[in-house]
């Protein structure tokens, strides 16, 4: 059983090591970039998630319990009144393939809706194919790359007001 719920000051430490974890499972050739990325975050939004996603309005910062421990993190980000930027989405590795980021990117997508954004952006590198996989299937459309040092970053867009489910084939 796996309950998703707002992010509490106490899951810091265990959101920030999901994060690095996450990270460096899909390190292998870009170890250099990932470390500096993992530095770079952890000094900027996961070193205070209450300020960076709680405190602005129209941001939000969920974590997933399953087994006694958090296993899944999510957030969002406004970034001006039509959109939003999920963020920090991240599953354990001994649970994915468990529908638990579905369930994420649902609770995600549901908020971000309520809170009024037509358009829900993300970034994501080349390496997590089966991430990618799951916002295409989700309706997600790529809108461009960037180059993080060797690393490809993927950059995606979804229309939320085009319908308010999701596309053929998506699961339920």
């Amino acid at each position: 059983m796996f309950t998703i719920r707002q992010f509490r000051s106490d899951d810091l430490e265990a959101v920030r090591k999901l994060f690095v974890d996450g990270q460096r499972q899909f390190a292998a050739g870009f170890e250099t970039e990932i470390e500096s990325y993992i530095e770079e975050t952890l000094s900027r939004d996961l070193a205070d998630v209450r300020a960076h996603y709680l405190g602005r309005p129209g941001s939000n910062f969920w974590v997933v319990e399953g087994d006694g421990r958090l296993v899944g993190t999510a957030g969002l980000q406004r970034r001006n009144e039509e959109e939003a930027e999920l963020r920090r989405m991240n599953v354990a590795i001994e649970y994915r393939r468990r529908g638990i980021a579905q369930s994420l990117l649902d609770t995600v997508e549901e908020y971000a809706r309520t809170q009024g954004y037509s358009r829900l952006l993300l970034s994501t590198i080349i390496p997590l194919v089966p991430a990618i996989a799951m916002y295409e299937k989700n309706g997600f459309r790529r809108t461009g790359q960037h180059r993080y040092g060797s690393v490809t970053v993927l950059h995606f867009s979804k229309n939320l007001l085009s319908g308010q489910g999701r596309p053929e084939g998506g699961r339920s």
